[in-house]
């Protein structure tokens, strides 16, 4: 699939676990989800983006999204009307886990589709 056509999946992900309707955002979530495709990429060390990885993207990018949308950005926290949001320093951090897996799984170092005995 061609990077565009990926762009286009992920921004329809995070348009529907949103709510957005319309077109109106899809220039500044298309540029979300670039900046958190690179970071991704950076991270594993790939010039395109895994398919398993567009979910990171698509969570990044909404994760963003909110945070801009409540004009927290470069805030940790944030709250109006008995709804909090705390953001992380760094966007990719909740993330590492499963990139460390990906990463674990594609250079053979993890336990997928190996037997453990004791």
């Amino acid at each position: 699939m061609e990077q565009a056509d990926r762009i286009n999946e992920i921004l329809k992900t995070v348009k529907i676990d949103k709510g957005i309707d319309d077109n109106s955002l899809d220039s500044v979530l298309t540029n979300y989800i670039k900046q958190a495709s690179d970071m991704v990429c950076l991270y594993v060390n790939e010039t395109d983006l895994p398919t398993q990885l567009e979910t990171i993207v698509a969570r990044m990018t909404e994760a963003h999204y909110i945070q801009t949308m409540n004009d927290a950005d470069g805030a940790k926290s944030y709250s109006e009307e008995g709804a909090s949001w705390a953001f992380n320093d760094n966007e990719i951090q909740p993330y590492m886990a499963l990139l460390d897996k990906y990463l674990d799984n594609r250079d053979n170092r993890g336990s997928k589709g190996r037997v453990w005995s004791w």
